[in-house]
């Protein structure tokens, strides 16, 4: 049996739906759609799969051989987040050219010399459940909300086609094919794009423990006819969390991304940095999540009780001479309706929606027992929420008939005769 057979047996049990389901399901537009044959859907799975197990033997030599500690001589330290610290690829080590796995399973090498690979290891300040909630994206507006929050410079995103879906039992898988462009533009440089495969989910590793997994790895697709032109980067980034036996979570993130072209490393790298910085670190995205679901439940219980009365803080204060502190600057939080003070409130930008490809924010102050709770609270229990509610809007959508003709859900039939693949 296979490293990665045995990698897809240990992952969770997923939805409901069955892979050839999931094969040839979509919700996407259909001018913007990529269409998959079952098998293709399956082999892009087994590429991302892959992807997983080969960093997972990259971590565990970290882990187990080298005892945590990075050679100095192969790899320097370019950058630090908190408890994370980003490693890049010496130019002497290196080899000439990276290599990426292609879709029959071989190790094909990238012509770009300015893509040296990035490491970043360390340890991760919220719980796995957290980091898989903030970092999990099924829609094109999840991932601009999630940029948004975690900057991993990722532009102009569009799902092309769903491969894998969420259940109630696997809140946190989902696999796909994406488009999008990396980083900023220059004056003098064209945009990079890239055409990925995307895999986000759990499992539980070798050792027994519960470890989530998220993968940007390129793939050579015939994409839908797009309007703006760009230059294809490739890129293969891999992140592992793993939750140790005593309770802390560890990042192990390894890939490279080449932009091809003639780009200078100084101006490429940084732009890499941002993104594996940002999709490495996403339990700040979780709770602004959770705290959206917080604030929309007070809002719908609020109108049926009264409102507390603005006297105390909360936190329960004392002013200066030991007294209540004056109730002049006290607000009111978001989740509780409690009296908060400028020392007991947390004021959060949190990302509600999209409208035309903007993101749109509101501003809230939510006091730090609310915030404590936040965190406290199951993360897979929000999933499962989101969940239910977004198959509820697509109950109600049906129901109403409000869906356009180039929006509806079509079944593909596969057809040994067209294009391995074929776009509309």
């Amino acid at each position: 049996e296979s490293t990665s057979t045995q990698f897809r047996n240990r992952r969770k049990t997923m939805s409901s739906t069955t892979s050839s389901e999931r094969a040839t399901r979509s919700t996407h537009s259909v001018q913007e759609r990529l269409y998959l044959s079952q098998e293709e859907a399956h082999r892009l799975e087994n590429l991302a799969d892959q992807v997983v197990v080969d960093t997972t033997e990259y971590y565990d030599r970290f882990r187990f051989n080298e005892k945590r500690v990075v050679d100095p001589n192969a790899w320097k330290d370019v950058g630090h987040r908190d408890n994370l610290i980003v490693y890049r690829e010496r130019s002497g080590p290196r080899p000439t050219y990276p290599s990426i796995r292609a879709m029959d399973g071989s190790l094909q090498l990238v012509p770009c010399k300015s893509a040296p690979s990035v490491k970043i290891v360390g340890m991760l300040q919220g719980t796995l459940d957290d980091e898989m909630y903030g970092c999990f994206v099924d829609s094109n507006d999840a991932v601009k909300m999630r940029t948004a929050v975690v900057g991993d410079a990722m532009e102009n995103f569009h799902w092309l086609a769903t491969i894998a879906e969420p259940s109630l039992e696997d809140p946190f898988r989902f696999c796909g094919v994406a488009r999008c462009t990396l980083g900023m533009s220059f004056p003098l440089a064209k945009t990079r794009g890239a055409c990925l495969v995307i895999s986000m989910g759990m499992t539980t590793n070798q050792h027994g423990e519960r470890m989530g997994y998220y993968v940007l790895h390129s793939v050579d697709l015939a994409e839908p006819t797009n309007k703006n032109s760009y230059i294809r980067a490739k890129c293969s980034l891999c992140w592992l969390k793993t939750e140790l036996p005593n309770g802390k979570v560890e990042l192990y993130m390894k890939g490279f991304a080449a932009p091809m072209g003639i780009v200078p490393e100084f101006a490429a790298f940084p732009v890499l940095v941002s993104c594996v910085l940002g999709a490495g670190m996403t339990s700040d995205a979780a709770y602004s999540k959770k705290l959206a679901w917080m604030i929309h439940d007070a809002g719908q219980s609020g109108h049926h009780s009264p409102l507390p009365p603005m006297i105390e803080c909360v936190g329960r204060c004392k002013s200066a001479f030991g007294g209540p502190k004056s109730n002049t600057n006290f607000r009111r939080c978001l989740v509780c309706r409690k009296a908060v003070c400028n020392s007991c409130q947390v004021v959060r930008k949190i990302p509600v929606d999209v409208t035309d490809g903007v993101v749109n924010f509101t501003k809230c102050s939510v006091c730090i027992l609310c915030m404590h709770r936040a965190k406290a609270m199951s993360a897979v229990a929000f999933a499962q929420r989101d969940l239910r509610s977004k198959r509820w809007k697509s109950v109600d959508a049906g129901r109403m008939s409000i869906t356009s003709s180039t929006e509806r859900e079509v079944m593909l039939t596969p057809s040994t005769e067209r294009p391995f693949y074929e776009t509309n």
